[in-house]
């Protein structure tokens, strides 16, 4: 089942575009209780986001981003370690690695890893419409549109309220892929 993403400080951080704090903030709180999934996802999630970030959230001649890499390393080795076979896990990471698979090593070989990893999420949490998507929509158009993606995107606008819920980059981004998905021509 996919988790609720809410996370009522580290939202507020992030709404207000504090990515620094909101990092800060989520490394410590993760760092103090590091088999919670849900505070090594969203950390994840914000590391991800700011190091492929193009000066869009954020102008990188400010500040450095090398802490949010060096996050993004650190909780992507110790899920590794420790939540390899978590659909959750592997959903996310494998949505981050196959938009940017040279971010976590050699391309080619990352991105097959990205696809293999929501194809397991997938496999391992059939029923959890978030992941199905997740899997879907990295898929080629016309397989997923003859595997109903569309309308499963439409099937997810209640829940996705549920699920992504909170005003965090994470929830935004997610609900905002799958309405741009649902709204678009292919």
């Amino acid at each position: 089942m996919m988790i609720n993403w809410e996370w009522t400080l580290a939202d507020d951080y992030e709404d207000c575009g504090d990515w620094i704090n909101a990092r800060s903030y989520m490394y410590k709180e993760w760092y103090s209780d590091k088999y919670n999934i849900k505070k090594l996802l969203r950390l994840s999630f914000l590391c991800w986001a700011i190091t492929v970030d193009n000066d869009y959230l954020m102008d990188s001649n400010k500040f450095n981003k090398t802490i949010f890499k060096e996050n993004l390393e650190e909780t992507f080795n110790f899920g590794l370690t420790f939540f390899r076979n978590n659909a959750n896990f592997l959903c996310i990471y494998g949505y981050m690695i196959s938009i940017k698979p040279s971010l976590f090593g050699n391309e080619i070989l990352f991105q097959e890893v990205g696809k293999k990893w929501k194809y397991e999420a997938y496999q391992k949490s059939p029923q959890d419409s978030v992941i199905k998507c997740v899997f879907l929509e990295g898929i080629d158009f016309e397989s997923r549109n003859k595997l109903g993606y569309k309308q499963l995107c439409r099937e997810l606008i209640p829940t996705i309220e549920n699920v992504f819920k909170g005003n965090g980059y994470m929830q935004k981004y997610f609900k905002s892929l799958f309405l741009a998905d649902l709204l678009s021509k292919n």
